[in-house]
């Protein structure tokens, strides 16, 4: 489904640049059915027991209708010169020149045995890493551990204390810090420390590089980026963020340069919108938010570069502004629904959720940051575990060439703490901002985080998804 719909949404540019009534012909067909699908799917879920025939053959026969007439479009454009394989599956001579950030590793987990594929952007070929130290069962031991952990509102809070998930914690018999150290040593020992080993990367770097984790199966609920080891003996070089900083990508496609490269020059305005829980919703209120809001409605007004703005908390208002917008913050309560993931989102105005087929509608210019300080922002589906369905991954596909968000709930504490740290280094002191460094920011922030003595369970949740 995930690989459907960003099919349906890759950029045109190049085809508009050459042949614009074509381009704005197939990018038509292409929304009205992109739309179709979620619509139909939605109406069968709210119908289902009340569905009548007639509607669902009508249902079914205007979506025939609309992928013909893009299948027809699209032999058309493939008949152009320098378009022959448009939206064909890449080849390795294409798939290539996307590692042009930084090293590329595809990680997949099967019965038979555990690989790594990994692209560097000096690569004429894909490195194939046999990942021998650890199996599919060990993956999935692992996943289980974690979610044994994390099914109590996400994560293990102090009573009373709120996170952004909507609720408060309750305690449970685990302890994390056991459970994080085996499986972030086992992460570490198994699955990267191989593939550093194989890109010559286990020397401590001077500045360290990119490395963008692309996972599949059970991989893809488990804390690839920290990966280490955190006993008490541990030195410096027992961990990945020693040597790397990390990002995750849904689809290789997410690598794709904005057609107009993002080059932030003493002349850039960057409008930042700010969506915070509103404050008379009756859900648990978000103390951090007030905290959070106050550090962006200070820092802004002081950077030549940004323009601030603030959603009054409707689902219309903040689509509406999504597009005008070239960055974007969320501080509310998020939500994942395991059941249909595709109605997971961020809770707003009147309690209405803004969800993820909402989010994959939009039609916004590609570039910029989406930063979703609210819970569970990049937590797959485990009934779907191929596909990173989670709303990171449809805010890339919206169009934000970069994202952060958390794989489970965060601490409402957190929260300014870390949007304090990256916004300082992305635009304070007078900076040019640029979303391209936001993964380093958030390096450093959760780096400092972790250091002041915060458990793994507040720190390890951060994560950066795309360019």
């Amino acid at each position: 489904m995930w690989s459907q719909l960003s099919q349906l949404r890759t950029p045109v540019d190049d085809l508009r640049f050459a042949h614009p009534a074509l381009a704005a012909q197939f990018e038509r067909a292409s929304r009205q059915l992109e739309h179709a699908g979620v619509r139909d799917r939605d109406t069968i879920m709210d119908n289902d027991s009340n569905m009548t025939d007639g509607l669902l053959g009508k249902q079914a026969s205007q979506h025939i209708s609309l992928a013909i007439l893009r299948e027809d479009l699209l032999t058309k454009i493939r008949a152009l010169p320098g378009f022959e394989r448009f939206l064909l599956p890449k080849t390795i001579d294409q798939l290539l020149p996307l590692a042009h950030t930084g090293h590329v590793v595809l990680l997949n987990a099967s019965k038979p045995r555990c690989d790594a594929l990994v692209i560097t952007a000096t690569s004429k070929e894909v490195i194939h890493v046999p990942l021998s130290r650890t199996s599919y069962n060990d993956i999935i031991r692992m996943k289980r551990q974690l979610s044994g952990l994390l099914r109590h509102h996400g994560r293990v809070i102090p009573r009373g204390e709120i996170d952004r998930e909507g609720g408060t914690a309750k305690r449970i018999r685990w302890e994390p810090d056991d459970v994080f150290k085996s499986v972030l040593s086992d992460l570490w020992n198994n699955v990267a420390t191989p593939i550093l080993d194989v890109l010559a990367l286990l020397s401590l770097p001077a500045k360290r590089p990119r490395l963008f984790w692309c996972p599949a199966g059970p991989f893809t609920h488990l804390p690839i980026h920290a990966a280490g080891l955190y006993d008490d003996a541990a030195n410096l070089g027992s961990k990945l963020s020693d040597f790397v900083i990390s990002s995750y990508i849904p689809t290789m496609s997410a690598l794709q340069k904005p057609h107009q490269q993002e080059s932030p020059t003493d002349s850039t305005r960057v409008r930042l919108l700010a969506v915070p829980q509103p404050s008379t919703d009756g859900d648990l209120q978000l103390n951090g938010v007030k905290d959070e809001m106050k550090f962006m409605r200070e820092l802004t007004p002081s950077s030549p570069f940004m323009d601030f703005q603030e959603a009054d908390g409707t689902i219309e208002d903040v689509l509406a502004k999504m597009k005008e917008s070239d960055w974007i913050h969320f501080c509310c309560h998020g939500t994942q629904d395991r059941t249909n993931p595709l109605d997971s989102g961020l809770l707003l105005a009147h309690r209405k959720r803004l969800k993820l087929s909402d989010i994959v509608q939009l039609s916004r210019p590609r570039g910029g940051l989406a930063f979703l300080s609210a819970c569970q922002t990049a937590m797959g589906d485990e009934t779907l575990s191929d596909e990173a369905i989670h709303l990171a991954a449809g805010m890339l596909l919206a169009g934000y060439s970069g994202v952060i968000a958390t794989m489970w709930s965060i601490m409402d504490s957190d929260a300014p703490r870390v949007t304090r740290d990256i916004y300082q280094r992305l635009f304070g002191d007078g900076k040019i901002p640029d979303s391209r460094l936001a993964a380093e920011a958030l390096h450093h922030a959760v780096e400092a985080l972790r250091d002041s003595g915060a458990p793994f369970l507040s720190w390890v949740p951060f994560v950066h998804y795309g360019l």
